[in-house]
C-alpha cells in the first residue's frame, strides 16, 4: 500500500488482524501474533487514526520511553559539565555524584527510584536532587504530546477491513522529532547550570537535521519546482531554515554586542538556532526566536522583580519557543497574520486596546528600569 505527503508517494506497511491470528504483511512476508493482542491494541473504532485502544497503548508507550530518556539526558547532562575527559564520556554505569559507588540497576528507574529512595541515594543517604525526576518527567510529557499531535502527521492508521497502516515517513518523523526534543531538554538544562551550549550537542543536532529535512521532510519543502525532488526539496528547505535561523540569531548577537559594548548572546544560541531552523524549517525558526524573546522578556522581568541576576540564559527560552512552534505553528501563525488582522479592522475598540496595551507595557518597562538602577 502506498500514501501521498507532501507530493511523495510513500510505502506502508500492513498489519491485518484476521482469524485466529494476527498477520503483518510487508513485501508478501508474513508472521504470525496471537490475537489476544488485538484487544489489547486496537480498538473497534475506525476514526481514522489507530483508535482509542491504540492510541492510548502508543502514547503510554511513548511517554514510558520519554521518561527513560530522560534518565539518560540526566547523564548527559551531568557528565557533559564536567572538566575531566575521562569523566565526559558517556559511556559506562552511573555512578552516585557523591561517593561514586555504582547505581544499581533497580535504584535508577526513571521517576520510581527517587519516590522509593525518598529521594536519598542508597549508599552513602546524602540527597538526589530534584532535577533528577524533572527532567524524566518533562521528557516523557514531551514524548506524550508528540505521540497525540504528532506535528508530521500519525504514525498509522486503522482501516475498514481491520488492517493497521503503518506511515513508514510518519514513524520516522516521530522518531526524528523525539531526538529533537531529547537535544532541547540537554541544552536547556547545561545551558542554565554553565550557560554554554555544547557543540558536541548543537552540531550533530544541527546534521540530524539535514537528514529529517532529506526524508521525511520535517522541514517543509522548498521549492515548488517539479524539476526537483521532494527528497532535494526537503533537504534544500532544511538548509534555508538553518539558515534563516542562525543567520537571524547572528545578526542580533552582532547588534546586541556593538550596542551594549559585550557579547550580547553566546555563539551557541546561533548553533542551537541553526539546529531548530534546519528540523522545523525558516517559518519555525523565526517563530522560535520571537516566541523566545517573549518567554525570556517575561522571565527575565519577574527574575529582576525579585532582585536576581540580571544575565540569563537564553537558549532554555529559545528552546522553549522551539517546542511551541513545533506543535502550534499554523494556529500561531494564522492568528498574528489572519485572525489579528481582522480583529483590528472589524472592531471600534481596537485602537483603545492596543493603545492601553501599550501603555501599560511603557510603565512597566520604566518602572523595571528604575529598579533595576536602585
Amino acid at each position: 500500500m502506498e500514501s501521498v505527503r507532501n507530493g511523495r508517494m510513500l510505502p506502508r506497511l500492513s498489519f491485518g488482524f484476521r482469524g485466529a491470528w494476527v498477520s503483518m504483511q510487508r513485501g508478501g512476508h508474513r508472521g504470525r501474533i496471537p490475537t489476544a493482542i488485538r484487544g489489547v491494541f486496537v480498538s473497534s473504532s475506525n476514526d481514522g487514526g489507530f483508535g482509542v485502544s491504540m492510541g492510548t497503548m502508543f502514547e503510554v508507550g511513548a511517554a514510558l520511553l520519554g521518561a527513560c530518556v530522560g534518565s539518560f539526558l540526566n547523564v548527559v547532562i551531568w557528565r557533559l559539565q564536567q572538566d575531566e575527559p575521562s569523566k565526559r564520556s558517556l559511556g559506562g554505569r552511573s555512578h552516585c555524584p557523591h561517593c561514586g559507588a555504582l547505581i544499581r540497576w533497580f535504584d535508577n528507574i526513571p521517576i520510581v527510584s527517587w519516590l522509593v529512595l525518598r529521594a536519598r541515594a542508597r549508599c552513602c543517604r546524602k540527597p538526589i536532587a530534584a532535577r533528577y525526576p524533572l527532567v524524566e518527567a518533562l521528557t516523557a510529557g514531551l514524548f506524550l504530546v508528540l505521540a497525540h499531535w504528532p506535528p508530521f502527521g500519525p504514525v498509522g492508521s486503522l482501516a475498514a477491513d481491520g488492517h493497521l497502516d503503518v506511515d513508514p515517513a510518519g514513524a520516522a518523523a516521530f522518531g526524528l522529532h523525539a531526538v529533537f526534543l531529547s537535544l532541547l531538554v540537554a541544552l536547556s538544562f547545561i545551558d542554565f547550570d554553565t550557560q554554554l551550549l555544547p557543540d558536541v550537542l548543537t552540531k550533530p543536532g544541527i546534521a540530524i537535521g539535514f537528514a529529517a529535512g532529506f526524508w521525511p521532510g520535517t522541514a517543509g519543502m522548498i521549492p515548488d519546482d517539479a524539476a526537483l525532488t521532494p527528497a532535494m526539496r526537503g533537504l534544500l528547505a532544511s538548509v534555508v531554515g538553518a539558515c534563516a535561523g542562525g543567520g537571524v540569531t547572528w545578526a542580533i548577537r552582532a547588534v546586541g554586542s556593538h550596542v551594549f559594548r559585550r557579547e550580547a548572546m553566546g555563539f551557541g544560541d546561533v548553533k542551537l538556532m541553526a539546529m531548530v531552523g534546519a528540523f522545523l524549517g525558516w517559518q519555525s525558526a523565526l517563530l522560535t526566536m520571537f516566541l523566545g524573546c517573549i518567554f525570556g522578556a517575561v522571565v527575565g522581568g519577574l527574575g529582576a522583580l525579585r532582585g536576581g541576576s540580571s544575565q540569563i540564559p537564553f537558549g532554555p527560552y529559545l528552546a522553549m519557543g522551539a517546542v511551541v512552534a513545533m506543535f502550534l505553528r499554523h494556529p500561531i501563525v494564522t492568528f498574528l497574520f489572519t485572525t489579528w488582522p481582522e480583529w483590528q479592522r472589524d472592531s471600534s475598540a481596537a485602537p483603545f486596546v492596543l493603545g492601553g496595551t501599550a501603555l501599560v507595557s511603557l510603565l512597566l518597562l520604566f518602572w523595571l528600569v528604575r529598579r533595576a538602577r536602585r
